[in-house]
């Protein structure tokens, strides 16, 4: 393949070259796709921004229209994502979840990605009516805010507020809130036994998309769950996840009687 306007001092065409039999020539825009597959293949990782549209104009040699064209494309196949005022990326990891009850961290450890998480604020407040009656505790009562972001292998995956009991869990503010249900159990004997969770689509404010790294007004996937142990609430939490990061897959099952 070849540009015949290209500058080639740096050897940025030529590292990444894609030999092909001979045949009717491909565009421009195929041309410039195929380098930055190579590229994204050979150098790049998930999370890696690609070079910017300036410099793959000016080393390249052809339009910013055509290098337009060519990035499009990779996003569309999911190989490349935008990133609202910083630049275009290698796409990260995608996660299939089943609807179970588990900890982000250890789902992500399944799926063989290393979990991150980041406590973005944690404290001690009164509960409002609406807390107080997920966690069937009465209104003004102290529980611990938790606000979080949970990362796969460094990507921004989900944003997540969790409200817990403080008569249930003292000192929680002084441990470690990377992976709550462990704590839960390991320093306090608290199991989680099980939950009710509802899944709701939702478009990124402003503060959600800064945390996610995200266009505002991007798809969300919601999850709000209450947990229990035993018959003890334990747990409201809302965790918002990139719906271009997250798909739920569930099973389901015939109920009642067949109708004709």
């Amino acid at each position: 393949m070849s540009f015949s306007e290209v500058s080639n001092s740096d050897g940025f065409v030529e590292r990444y070259r894609v030999d092909r039999p001979a045949g009717p020539a491909p565009t421009k825009r195929a041309q410039v796709r195929e380098i930055l597959e190579r590229l994204i293949d050979s150098e790049l990782h998930p999370g890696d921004a690609i070079p910017s549209e300036r410099v793959l104009v000016t080393r390249l040699g052809v339009s910013r229209v055509t290098v337009r064209q060519a990035i499009a494309d990779l996003v569309e196949a999911g190989a490349l994502e935008r990133v609202h005022g910083k630049g275009t990326y290698v796409t990260g990891p995608q996660v299939d979840s089943r609807l179970h009850l588990t900890s982000f961290s250890r789902e992500m450890r399944d799926r063989g990605l290393i979990p991150a998480t980041v406590v973005l604020s944690a404290a001690e407040e009164f509960a409002s009516d609406d807390v107080a009656y997920a966690l069937r505790i009465r209104p003004k009562r102290a529980v611990i805010r938790v606000e979080r972001l949970r990362t796969a292998d460094g990507t921004p995956m989900a944003y997540e507020v969790g409200y817990y009991p403080a008569a249930l869990f003292p000192g929680l503010l002084d441990r470690e809130l990377g992976s709550l249900y462990d704590v839960f159990a390991h320093e306090y004997g608290v199991v989680v036994t099980s939950g009710e969770q509802t899944v709701r689509a939702e478009a990124a404010d402003a503060h959600q998309a800064r945390i996610l790294g995200i266009a505002k007004r991007a798809p969300l996937l919601v999850q709000e769950r209450v947990t229990y142990a035993g018959n003890q609430v334990i747990e409201m939490s809302s965790s918002a996840y990139r719906a271009d990061r997250y798909r739920i897959h569930m099973a389901i099952t015939p109920r009642g009687a067949r109708e004709n």
